[in-house]
């Protein structure tokens, strides 16, 4: 491999991991960490806040479903941070009524962003035969963490300011906005830097290419047959893997978006903002934990890291239900932020095996329109629940429908199983 294929392999995890750190850490996951602090102030209240969530999910299904048919992936990479970078910033300024519209357009653009990486940055690294393309999913674990550190030191840092002193600052809600706005937007310009760096460099590897007298000969033009000897994946039934996928997006949405929440609730002092960083770096670490056992054990199928990781996000979202204490809701953190990228990332790779089998369907867009579908009804259910303790009554709820998605995803397939790895 040359110093210029290294480079760009190099900018390409760059650019993937900053673009899903900025789209879902901030575009998606921002509202999080500062809900309880917005709440605090009285910008919304409790009631308000399913809807908010819920017009970002809708936002989501619609930025995934209009994507079915592009293949303008870079277009659309640049266009969704520039979207989340205008909504953050905007969100500081803005009413409830305007904040519904910003959610709305934050999930549109978070959507474009995640299915666009997905589509582009994946196959470009496994043209170029990376092993570890599924590292580019780290970027949203450091992102979850980077946004709850920042949100957490500013929050602990107000609670030192003196009355008097906090009366002559805008809300600190508002700041917080306009500080992950502005980071958003140094994020966005550093990926379009390297995505006209990657294009330019393929355009010019692509010209040498095609003169043959500069072609020299790759492994890949190798025509031994041994040397492909794995078979293809197997064919799923496209209808469990978009339902599975879709009752995962449903049963992880409450702590994913509440747990912060419902952690301050329940618990004294300053320590709730433990919370939201821990879950993040849970999700960065289980990526790379997830890259590692793939390499290590090959019989360790997508499938497989899919059943198992949705179990034990089940016990996970049940266990603040039964266990409200830090140690419950830090060990609930660990097991839903460690397993849903994982989830996340077999699922679209198994989409992308399954390529070969539904050639008319952007199966990325597909399955990200079923997570999306899933994952708007979640907080809805919050909207019928009443009362202090309402997640008594959600959470066991959303593990049992993890549940179900998991026994869709085992028993079409205990006579075969996908060869296709992470």
């Amino acid at each position: 491999m040359s110093q210029s294929d290294r480079q760009q392999i190099i900018f390409c995890f760059i650019l993937a991991s900053t673009a899903l750190a900025v789209a879902m850490g901030i575009g998606r996951f921002a509202f999080t960490p500062i809900l309880p602090l917005m709440i605090q102030e009285g910008t919304v209240h409790l009631a308000q806040t399913a809807w908010l969530s819920s017009s970002n999910y809708i936002g989501y299904l619609v930025g995934a479903l209009s994507l079915l048919k592009s293949k303008r992936h870079p277009l659309f990479v640049v266009l969704g941070l520039t979207l989340v970078t205008l909504t953050t910033w905007l969100a500081s300024l803005s009413s409830f009524d305007w904040l519904l519209v910003l959610r709305f357009l934050a999930g549109v653009a978070s959507a474009w962003v995640l299915v666009s990486i997905s589509a582009f940055a994946i196959n470009w690294l496994k043209s170029r035969q990376v092993a570890s393309s599924g590292l580019i999913y780290t970027g949203v674990g450091i992102g979850i963490t980077l946004t709850g550190l920042i949100c957490s030191y500013f929050i602990f840092q107000s609670a030192t300011v003196t009355i008097a002193a906090q009366s002559s600052l805008s809300p600190l809600s508002s700041r917080l906005w306009q500080y992950l706005g502005v980071i958003a937007l140094l994020a966005t310009l550093l990926v379009t830097f390297l995505l006209a760096k990657i294009n330019s460099q393929f355009a010019s590897t692509a010209a040498a290419k095609a003169n043959p007298t500069e072609a020299t000969p790759t492994k890949a033009t190798n025509t031994n047959p041994t040397s492909s000897s794995i078979p293809p994946p197997a064919k799923l039934k496209l209808a469990n893997v978009l339902t599975a996928y879709g009752l995962f997006g449903f049963g992880y949405i409450l702590p994913a978006t509440f747990l912060p929440q419902i952690a301050k609730q329940w618990l004294s002092g300053q320590s709730y903002l433990l919370i939201w960083p821990f879950f993040g770096l849970a999700a960065a670490l289980s990526v790379v934990l997830s890259q590692g056992l793939q390499h290590r054990y090959n019989n360790f199928s997508l499938l497989g890291v899919w059943r198992v990781s949705q179990i034990i996000m089940a016990v996970g979202t049940l266990l603040p239900a039964v266990w409200q204490s830090l140690a419950g809701l830090m060990l609930s953190a660990l097991m839903v932020g460690g397993t849903f990228m994982v989830v996340t990332m077999a699922g679209l790779q198994v989409a992308a095996s399954q390529v070969t089998h539904y050639p008319k369907y952007n199966l990325s867009a597909l399955m990200t329109a079923s997570f999306a579908f899933g994952q708007l009804i979640g907080p809805l259910t919050a909207l019928v629940a009443t009362g202090n303790n309402i997640w008594l009554a959600l959470l066991p709820v959303s593990a049992i429908v993890l549940l179900i998605g998991v026994a869709l995803l085992w028993r079409p397939y205990q006579h075969q199983q996908s060869s296709s790895h992470v």
